[in-house]
């Protein structure tokens, strides 16, 4: 699945230099206007890149001909990205709401926690339910309780993908952060200005997680083909390496 991911980053560069461009861009708008409006864009990035990568492994092909042979319900897939989202946000929520109670706690650890917490959460809900997300793409057995027979079905080899798809970006994004922090702050902006460091440890991070992102979307979309036994279609452009 490895081998598929960079397959399909390196025949789709133009839009993956579009979504890293603007999610970096929007936190440095962010922080010049001092707003926080490039979460709901990342999300929706994020969101349309899983959309794309799906669409594009279920038809065998690139993600501009894909688009034009079956176009994907953005409607429905974002609703049911933004619902897994807040199942992971609910599970998580719990074990923070008790540190927030308790004594003695240093932010750094309540970071830390708070971390560990939403990647757990993250692994357990898309390895039971992210092949809805594929379903609603393809049509078929598109309703949650299919998602979770074909999710219980083969859950710990997918926990450890979808982990490592995660894993990924977060170590890559954190060694980026450092190196930068130590070179020429840990801010986008020094005194107005761009910190170029900062920025392209930015872009390196958004570039992990965009990949990484990636990975866990090919996990999904391949999980529910197996379980429909799903094909790619004859005669469609060769985009499916297996790996």
């Amino acid at each position: 699945m490895l081998k598929q991911t960079l397959f399909i980053v390196r025949n789709n560069l133009a839009f993956y230099a579009m979504v890293i461009g603007c999610c970096v861009g929007g936190a440095i708008f962010d922080q010049y206007f001092d707003k926080s409006a490039s979460t709901g864009v990342g999300f929706f990035l994020l969101c349309l890149l899983s959309m794309n990568v799906q669409n594009s492994v279920l038809r065998n092909l690139n993600f501009t001909a894909a688009a034009k042979i079956g176009k994907p319900p953005v409607r429905g897939y974002m609703f049911r990205s933004l619902a897994l989202s807040l199942v992971v946000l609910f599970l998580a929520a719990p074990p923070l709401v008790f540190l927030v109670d308790a004594t003695g706690v240093s932010k750094g650890a309540f970071i830390l926690w708070a971390m560990l917490a939403f990647l757990l959460a993250f692994v357990i809900v898309f390895s039971l339910l992210g092949t809805w997300l594929p379903a609603s793409i393809y049509g078929a057995n598109t309703g949650i309780g299919d998602a979770l027979r074909r999710g219980v079905a083969r859950f710990p080899s997918t926990t450890a993908l979808v982990f490592f798809g995660l894993i990924f970006p977060l170590a890559a994004g954190i060694i980026a952060v450092i190196l930068a922090g130590a070179f020429g702050g840990s801010s986008l902006l020094v005194k107005g200005h761009l910190n170029v460091a900062f920025v392209m440890a930015s872009l390196i991070s958004n570039g992990s997680l965009a990949i990484g992102w990636t990975y866990i979307s090919v996990v999904s979309v391949r999980r529910y083909m197996d379980a429909e036994h799903i094909g790619p279609p004859v005669g469609a452009e060769l985009l499916t390496v297996f790996g």
